[in-house]
């Protein structure tokens, strides 16, 4: 069935270089199609997340995939599909090259590919039984030592039961699409794109016997900080911060929203795997 598209909006990397042509391109794409457009340009900073998207009926993220990251945030809860076009070095959520722009975006239009629904995850910080920080992330949530010379001391639960009081360089937390990004390179599992779970990835753990865990989506995740010898922070996505203090509670678990993403019939998940992380031999990233 033939999907309407009205009104897009490019989300665009304002620092990079070869941003103006393509959207230049782009523009004249959908004029040509008569379809409104909008385009935002993204700072690179915590601003981006102020940022109002403009109603419409898809985003389309220029940049790499830390942009995409910041597009699923600011589109959680819109039910607004991206189309992640890759302009990085790398691109591994950000799979389609501006050369496949238009291919992708007809064979959407025409009911030939499927949208695909990301999970994401909610974290929350209280203080004293009050909200003192919320966010949201695609691919992570991290509790860490801000110091590289100490380890952060977790009091760590899983649906309220106590599982471990942890010494480490921190905890990821991460969804199947996060697991090939910091998770990764931290040893932790590759989880199918489509999966809903949620990984446990301590980093650098005092113990032998501490690994990677992978629970179910519905998994409550708390953390309790007893008193500490450094400073400890939340991440999310690896851009937005903030230093949590002795006695706080963090709580994450899966968001409410899904991200939701344009299928790209020629770069499918396993295709990606292969292609972007060298499971056809050797490593190319």
């Amino acid at each position: 069935m033939r999907r309407k598209i009205e009104k897009i909006v490019i989300l665009a990397k304002s620092k990079r270089a070869d941003v103006p042509a393509v959207c230049s391109k782009i523009e004249k794409y959908l004029d040509d199609k008569n379809i409104s457009h909008e385009t935002v340009q993204l700072s690179s900073t915590l601003d981006d997340l102020k940022i109002k998207v403009p109603e419409c009926d898809m985003v389309i993220s220029l940049g790499g995939d830390g942009t995409v990251l910041t597009c699923a945030v600011l589109l959680k809860n819109r039910n607004v599909p991206i189309l992640a076009v890759n302009l990085g070095s790398f691109g591994y959520i950000a799979e389609t090259p501006s050369s496949e722009i238009e291919r992708v975006f007809e064979e959407f239009v025409e009911g030939k590919t499927r949208i695909q629904e990301r999970m994401m995850l909610d974290v929350c910080v209280t203080r004293g039984g009050k909200k003192v920080f919320s966010s949201s992330s695609l691919n992570d949530v991290t509790v860490s030592a801000i110091s590289h010379a100490k380890m952060a001391k977790l009091d760590f639960f899983v649906n309220d039961i106590l599982t471990a009081n942890l010494k480490c360089d921190g905890i990821i937390l991460a969804t199947a699409t996060g697991s090939t990004a910091y998770s990764l390179s931290a040893g932790g599992p590759i989880l199918d794109a489509k999966l809903d779970a949620i990984i446990i990835n301590p980093i650098c753990p005092f113990s032998f016997a501490v690994r990677p865990l992978v629970v179910d989506k519905e998994s409550k995740i708390k953390f309790i900080l007893p008193q500490q010898n450094t400073d400890i922070s939340v991440t999310c996505d690896g851009h937005e911060v903030f230093n949590v203090q002795e006695g706080d509670e963090i709580l994450v678990k899966k968001s409410r929203y899904k991200a939701l993403f344009v299928e790209n019939s020629k770069r499918l998940f396993m295709e990606v795997l292969r292609d972007k992380l060298g499971w056809a031999g050797g490593f190319n990233a």
